[in-house]
């Protein structure tokens, strides 16, 4: 089965309903059944399908009065919630699209992409949030604005009085498959996000695809943590629950505190769990240290998990199956809405393969290797860039994904993101994808690897610890970890790195990839603090300015000599110290690290 086309033999039917239709549907056939449950000090509160689309009606009465139509753009600022759930299906509803944006933005974050959407409403949660919106420049252009506080504008709950069923049912009647729905924001780590517009026939392909895939009864159960301004947890996982009547359990520490997970976890005992591999490596570490959280996490009513944005370590893998936990994977992007391909429960999963096209799904791979993406799936195109547009989607009407791989008898294999390559000064071309999935994939230690080396003689890495894990080796060895940068030169954790990334070059070929020097910083790479997207991919540019000068001390330690104890690797005090530093300009050679 070799080759470089692959489609799924399951046939996809044409695609008629909305989003809209399809929440009138649900709530028509389950109106008492739970469709949302939110966590209060004495457990979880459900929300019943019938009082979802009484809400939902209420608030698109309460938009038609302020004079929103269909194809509006209509924004929302929040962390996941009951209300964000309701106004977003509200708006796409009556046929306005939505715009969420990341809840964890700065002012400037925002504000692109308020200036850039123009929507003429938008619904925010939480103070700080409001305040960070008030310092935009585009906050004057937004005619309606929403809250949940005590202000100058429409609280939300006072947008809940009108009920006039009727004129939702005709807004519904009027509105297209392929009528906009969301225009989500990528997450940027290159330059500026852009706005991938979504139809509603690209969002219930997906749930048609699925359910010829997958079987999720009414009444499972999700713990949702997946934020729902990015396509992973607010396409894929709640349009997933939506559609087959499973009950979204809000997670309440949304993925931020591990402990408050496994005791959301405790409570909800979910059938199905969507995550992405940093969250199931630390799921699997607790496990590992405590039987009784071992025993809640692998209860007899988890039917699978699933993972995808990043591999899932082969160890945490073997974990889950070792414990009877069907693993599924998927590969997709924001641009696809979002899923291309999927492994399957009906035969072993095999690391590092995602599996093989959803029904509807076509792909193509390129002389060079390029995955190239046709169906029903794939975005209508970027908002207000024709060009980009252009040159994502040919006038075959292929997705050019910018994602190199190969389809194999086991489904695709993915190998690197065309745009993450550097070359050494030999010319040897470098994944830094790879080599940094090499170092993080199997690793109890490293929570992150970023690799470095354009124009050098080899490739050096940054390495970022979890400290979890490290807190765990200093108790069983009777020492006190030590904190900041004492950490980063302490012998004992520096060969504990070094064992790690010799495990994790040893089988990376060719050689040149592997990584000769590196330096552990003793931070956590987070969103907060601009290094991390939402969706959780290292922002490399942020992470190289941060930390410029460790980068230049990997490559030229004669330069920073106070550094030298801090860098580990084959060739430090070898050649590295025969290496002069560039004649160019700081803010020149530094650019060569970009």
């Amino acid at each position: 089965m070799n080759g470089r086309y692959r489609n799924s033999p399951i046939p996809l039917e044409d695609i008629t309903g909305t989003i809209g239709t399809m929440i009138l549907e649900r709530a028509i056939e389950w109106p008492d059944h739970p469709v949302f449950a939110y966590r209060e000090q004495s457990g979880y509160v459900p929300v019943s399908w019938h009082a979802l689309l009484k809400d939902v009606v209420s608030i698109v009465n309460f938009l038609q009065t302020t004079g929103i139509k269909k194809r509006d753009r209509v924004a929302v600022l929040s962390p996941n919630s009951y209300a964000m759930l309701v106004w977003e299906l509200a708006v796409t509803s009556m046929g306005s699209i939505s715009v969420p944006i990341f809840a964890g933005y700065d002012a400037p974050h925002i504000d692109y992409i308020l200036n850039h959407a123009e929507p003429i409403a938008i619904f925010i949660n939480g103070e700080e949030r409001l305040s960070r919106f008030e310092a935009c420049s585009g906050r004057p252009a937004v005619k309606t604005v929403v809250t949940f506080h005590e202000s100058n504008y429409t609280r939300f709950n006072d947008c809940l009085n009108g009920n006039s069923s009727e004129k939702f049912f005709q807004l519904v009647k009027k509105v297209m498959p392929e009528d906009v729905c969301f225009i989500q924001y990528t997450s940027g780590t290159t330059g500026d996000p852009k706005g991938v517009m979504l139809t509603h026939k690209n969002i219930i392909s997906q749930r048609k695809a699925h359910e010829k895939t997958w079987t999720i009864p009414k009444g499972s159960r999700f713990l949702s943590y997946l934020p729902w301004h990015h396509s992973y947890g607010g396409l894929f996982e709640r349009f997933t629950a939506l559609y087959h009547g499973a009950a979204i359990y809000l997670e309440d520490s949304l993925g931020k505190d591990i402990q408050r997970l496994i005791s959301d976890w405790s409570i909800v005992m979910p059938t199905h769990f969507f995550s992405v591999p940093r969250i199931y490596r630390a799921l699997v570490i607790e496990a590992r240290l405590n039987a009784e959280i071992k025993e809640i996490l692998f209860h007899p009513e988890l039917k699978f998990i699933y993972t995808a944005a990043a591999p899932l370590p082969r160890d945490c893998g073997e974990y889950f199956n070792k414990h009877n936990i069907p693993v599924l994977e998927g590969w997709g992007l924001t641009e696809t809405s979002p899923t291309v391909t999927m492994t399957s429960l009906d035969r072993p999963r095999i690391h590092s393969y995602v599996g093989d096209p959803l029904p509807g799904c076509e792909i193509l791979t390129t002389e060079e290797g390029e995955i190239l993406v046709k169906g029903p799936n794939v975005m209508k195109g970027y908002y207000k860039d024709p060009v980009k547009t252009a040159n994502a989607i040919d006038h075959y009407g292929w997705l050019h994904t910018g994602d190199m791989g190969e389809l194999t008898d086991y489904g695709l294999k993915l190998h690197y993101r065309r745009d993450g390559i550097f070359k050494l000064s030999n010319g040897e071309k470098v994944s830094s994808i790879v080599v940094e999935n090499a170092l993080t994939v199997s690793s109890d230690w490293i929570n992150h690897g970023v690799v470095f080396g354009s124009g050098e003689n080899y490739v050096g890495a940054l390495l970022f610890p979890n400290f979890r894990s490290l807190e765990e080796w200093a108790k069983r060895n009777n020492r006190t970890l030590p904190q900041e940068w004492e950490l980063s030169k302490d012998k004992d954790i520096q060969a504990l790195f070094q064992k790690e990334v010799d495990a994790g070059m040893s089988e990376l070929e060719p050689s040149y990839l592997r990584v000769k020097a590196f330096v552990i910083i003793p931070h956590e790479l987070t969103i907060e603090n601009g290094c991390l997207t939402p969706s959780m991919k290292v922002v490399r540019h942020q992470v190289a300015q941060k930390y410029q000068d460790w980068i230049h001390a990997i490559f030229r330690p004669v330069k920073h000599p106070e550094r030298v104890p801090y860098i580990v690797g084959s060739e430090v005090g070898g050649a590295l110290f025969e290496k002069t530093a560039p004649p160019s300009p700081p803010t020149k050679a530094f650019e060569r690290f970009l």
